[in-house]
């Protein structure tokens, strides 16, 4: 099939819209940022809002520092406090003055957008507003630019496969890809996966696509009602918040944009032209960019619209110098990975930053791109610090509007970090659908830990590597839980406070279940240990932790620990200060000695009951004559006895040791002592389940009601 060459004449007729390069960055969320301080002069200018909180001063403070124009004529976006309504804005007063009416609601968390007076200054607006203590902020409803470059004709889908074909008169060096075939021998992903782009419109009729679009199923089509009363009228496969209707694609020249990112992802498997990274997924569209960008206020209620339907990965190939705090804020509580491009002015973002991949989060991933040499592109932004990791962005082939109604030749050859940010997308998808239950932040983690080493990308992103998939979807994330699940009796790992502050680990352990814990780092280093239970959601708190051991200036931690329930508990190796090796070592259950009936480490379930009795061991033991009633012991050992009492009350009791099951008779006429009922030696070393549990049968010598069993004491064999 042939391809024709990039349209330069669409580039042209667009002007510098979609074919000139913008600039973005991104901070990693272990780089914190230093504001500038408000100067003398324009203290002065902002002294109405003194009091009135650090945003405002901020917006205020880049508002007169940028001079920005790059937003929309007498609107702002305005979060109130305290559910404050417009109406309530200085009794009315400030209404008047300002000539203000709520244009439309954001959120459920107090975030508008308001028109104001045509004769009023922009500036004049946000002093008065940011003055009212019923507002939190208020700010420009900035406008935002996709990030495409012009510079069009390569052939093949290198990006995927670098074999080292020659793309325009430039061979390339093999192997310089995404490993996306390894990958895809685990995956093509989840077919029940939605991923949004938030962009220009899409082509969703175009034959590679139309296959991939989500369809809403809380929606009826085309019967002019909100089914799934969201605010939108027959969104059948997504919305377009640009035009304000659920029409996707308005035309080529327009949209080719989000059509192109789209086919990157998920362009389908088939028999014609391109196939995306993650070809199995589906794509929601969110169309906010029209032929002349699109605005703040737009892109906010396009990540709602996602996050009211559980999309948990975004692409955003988009952005623009402005510092917007709302859109920062709707990302934060977006609960999604926002990936985002890097941008395309050749700029260091460490110290020129742009948005959205400047915002200083954790859930935001910042792609710059590389050409089919492994070298950074020249439009690239870069940033040791603010951008996150590259990934293919020159000559990238992918689906295009149709031309001339002939779907044959809807495809194009587009450059920039905008064609590289759905390479990354598409990585995440496939790691999101091996691991299903992955957070953002741990699909993140995935995709960082895993990358290739350019050494032309050293010092240019934070990870100086290339997004490797094969090794992404196949990458256990341990900082943040689930964890890894616990396998060996000791490991040896890294830890950093900087790049990699924790590392998690996942461990199932039984009601009466003992634990102990030791970690031993390198000199130098204070590393702690924590445990938390299965009611933590996140390393990040101190919320669920059961048990710690946090040690000033050492990396010498243990922690001893019986379990009070059967559940998943997560251990963390977390690096307060410093960088270096640790081993970890765990031991499960308890050791050589005998232990007595009522002991701590004996994990009762269901009815049973002390008895005393001078002769017994420790004079008591325990009985039960219920259904379901066990105990299970957790011991570390080669060797295990139980015993207990014999007397004619007594039934049949189950043994089961690591599975293996035998039944004993603990009935005679008269009583016995310290009888010994099961005894095992010769075990392997190591971790051993024993579980002695209630029956409900009888000896044959004995009545039918002599169906109790009891424990007296176990004795492990170090």
């Amino acid at each position: 099939m042939s391809v024709p060459k990039k349209m330069i004449s669409i580039c042209g007729a667009l002007g510098l819209l979609f074919c000139t390069s913008t600039t973005f960055a991104t901070t990693s969320e272990n780089v914190y940022k230093t504001e500038k301080k408000v100067s003398g002069n324009l203290q002065e200018q902002i002294v109405k809002i003194e009091d009135s909180g650090v945003k405002k001063k901020e917006i205020l403070t880049k508002f007169y520092n940028t001079k920005s124009k790059n937003y929309k004529a007498n609107e702002v976006i305005v979060k109130f406090k305290n559910n404050t309504s417009i109406k309530k804005l200085g009794s009315g007063s400030m209404n008047t003055t300002l000539g203000l009416s709520n244009l439309k609601v954001l959120n459920n968390q107090g975030t508008h957008v308001l028109k104001f007076s045509k004769n009023k200054k922009m500036i004049d607006v946000l002093q008065e507003l940011n003055a009212s203590p019923n507002i939190e902020y208020a700010e420009p409803n900035y406008l935002y630019q996709p990030t495409t470059v012009k510079d069009p004709l390569y052939k093949n889908l290198w990006g995927l496969k670098n074999t080292g074909q020659e793309i325009l008169d430039q061979v390339g060096k093999k192997g310089i890809d995404m490993n996306v075939e390894a990958a895809w021998a685990k995956t093509k992903g989840d077919s029940s996966l939605v991923i949004g782009v938030i962009d220009s419109g899409i082509d969703i009729n175009h034959p590679d696509l139309k296959d991939k679009i989500w369809v809403n199923p809380g929606e009826v089509p085309n019967d002019g009602i909100d089914n799934d009363k969201n605010g939108y009228i027959d969104d059948i496969n997504g919305w377009n918040f640009y035009d304000k209707n659920n029409n996707l694609f308005i035309r080529g020249e327009e949209d080719f944009h989000g059509t192109h990112v789209a086919g990157t992802i998920a362009a389908k498997a088939n028999n014609i032209g391109v196939i995306g990274v993650a070809p199995n997924i589906k794509i929601m569209p969110l169309k906010f960019l029209g032929p002349w960008g699109g605005s703040e206020s737009d892109a906010i209620l396009a990540i709602e619209y996602a996050k009211a339907k559980g999309i948990k990965i975004l692409n955003n190939s988009w952005g623009g110098e402005e510092n917007g705090q709302a859109l920062k804020d709707a990302i934060k509580n977006s609960g999604t990975l926002f990936i985002a491009a890097a941008g395309n002015d050749g700029m260091d973002t460490d110290s020129s930053p742009m948005y959205p991949a400047a915002y200083d989060l954790p859930n935001i991933l910042s792609v710059a791109a590389i050409n089919n040499k492994g070298n950074l592109s020249s439009f690239s932004n870069f940033g040791a610090r603010s951008v996150d990791v590259a990934a293919p962005g020159e000559g990238i082939l992918s689906t295009f509007p149709i031309i001339e109604k002939d779907y044959s030749t809807a495809y194009e050859y587009l450059d920039g970090t905008s064609m590289a940010t759905p390479h990354v997308t598409g990585v995440a998808a496939l790691v999101k659908s091996v691991n299903p239950s992955y957070s953002p932040g741990q699909i993140k983690d995935a995709i960082m830990r895993t990358t290739t080493k350019l050494s032309s990308l050293t010092g240019k992103v934070s990870t100086g590597g290339l997004v490797n998939a094969g090794k992404a979807v196949n990458f256990e994330a341990d900082s943040e839980i689930p964890g890894i699940a616990w396998k060996e009796s000791s490991i040896q790992s890294t830890l950093d406070s900087i790049k990699d502050k924790n590392d998690v680990y996942s461990i199932k352990l039984l009601k009466g279940e003992k634990l102990k814990t030791t970690l031993k780092g390198d000199a130098g280093t204070d590393f702690d240990l924590y445990l938390y239970n299965d009611t933590a959601k996140t390393v990040n708190s101190s919320n669920g932790i059961v048990a710690s051991s946090e040690i000033a200036n050492s990396s010498n931690e243990t922690i001893t620990f019986t379990a009070p329930k059967t559940g998943t508990y997560y251990l963390n190796a977390y690096s307060y200060k410093g960088t270096g090796k640790y081993t970890l070592a765990v031991t499960e259950g308890i050791g050589a000695g005998t232990y007595e009936n009522k002991s701590q480490y004996f994990g009762y379930n269901g009815t049973w009951k002390n008895i005393s009795d001078g002769s017994a061991s420790s004079s008591s033991y325990t009985i039960t004559n219920h259904t379901g009633s066990a105990v299970k012991i957790v011991f570390n050992g080669t060797g295990v006895s139980y015993k207990a009492i014999k007397n004619y009350k007594q039934g049949i009791v189950k043994v089961t040791l690591d599975g293996k099951s035998t039944t004993h008779s603990l009935y005679a006429p008269n009583p016995k002592y310290k009888e010994n009922i099961f005894d095992k030696k010769g075990l392997p070393a190591g971790k051993h389940v024993l579980t002695i549990e209630w029956t409900g049968q009888t000896d044959p010598m004995a009545r039918k009601t002599s169906t109790e069993i009891n424990v007296d004491s176990i004795t492990v064999i170090k």
